[in-house]
């Protein structure tokens, strides 16, 4: 778990830096009402995080020109909304998973959902089982559109559905090709919990695990989330490459047993290829 240092000393010294260059189109600082300085300020403290692996509270307040007391200042509510986050091994502070369920949002809003439901309902019908979108909720995968098996024993994982990273197969396929340190974040530092007696509960081994088997384009769940349920899932990539959902198909495990994964895995990954270069991202 992380959390914001310790209030930083009022007389803190300002890290030399230069002033960032102004956006087109946009009013100078001094331009703009105290109140919209802040937020605008703490929308670039969130910019810059985003587009680093993490930042010290110095670097981040030279990057944008601020004092290190005034860069405190903001990050401390941004953390207390889970919009930022510091890890106390290292000081560095990186977006929050607040930050992943306000993109969460946007998802859900901005098409993706839709876009996803040809490919759900034909994964559907080739498969015969529940076929889901899911995209990242802070520490878990949140399904946001489902296309529902007709057979009378079936999944149903619907849109509200919280998944967890480390037990489900689209959970493993959000995180599987994120950066290391990105994934223990998201997982949290101490044991993982055991919600079957397959569940793995080793970190570790886990991230091990996901190193391997994310090379063959799907990730699978075989009674580790659910006793007697077996998933599929593949990544979904944006255009800056990062996985944004996971297509999965969800069943009871005597049906989607292992040579059934084997045979709808590349179907799954194709279509997940299919649907990320929609959204732009790499075909």
């Amino acid at each position: 778990m992380t959390c914001p240092p310790p209030d930083t000393p009022p007389d803190t010294p300002a890290e030399p830096a230069a002033q960032p260059s102004r956006r087109p189109g946009r009013p100078r600082r001094s331009e703009a009402p105290a109140g919209a300085r802040v937020v605008d300020r703490a929308l670039d403290a969130l910019a810059a995080l985003a587009e680093s692996e993490g930042l010290t509270l110095s670097e981040l307040a030279a990057r944008l020109g601020l004092p290190i007391s005034t860069m405190h200042r903001l990050l401390v509510p941004l953390a207390a909304r889970r919009l930022a986050e510091s890890d106390p091994a290292t000081g560095r502070w990186a977006v929050g998973p607040g930050a992943f369920r306000l993109g969460a949002a946007f998802l859900r809003r901005g098409g993706l959902a839709d876009r996803a439901q040809p490919h759900l309902r034909a994964l559907a019908a080739a498969s015969g089982e529940t076929a889901a979108l899911a995209v990242p909720d802070g520490d878990g995968a949140l399904v946001v559109a489902q296309v529902e098996s007709h057979a009378a024993l079936r999944v149903s994982l619907t849109p509200g559905t919280r998944l967890p990273l480390h037990a489900s197969a689209a959970g493993k396929a959000l995180i599987a090709h994120l950066p290391l340190e990105r994934a223990r974040d998201l997982l949290g530092r101490g044991s993982l919990p055991a919600l079957t007696a397959r569940t793995m509960t080793d970190q570790g081994e886990l991230t091990a695990d996901l190193a391997t088997l994310r090379h063959r384009g799907v990730l699978t769940d075989l009674g580790e989330s659910a006793d007697g349920q077996a998933a599929l899932a593949a990544p979904v990539f944006s255009g800056i490459g990062d996985p944004v959902a996971a297509l999965t198909l969800a069943g009871p495990a005597a049906r989607l047993d292992g040579p059934r994964i084997e045979a709808l895995a590349p179907v799954l990954a194709r279509a997940a290829r299919d649907l990320g270069a929609a959204m732009g991202g790499r075909a």
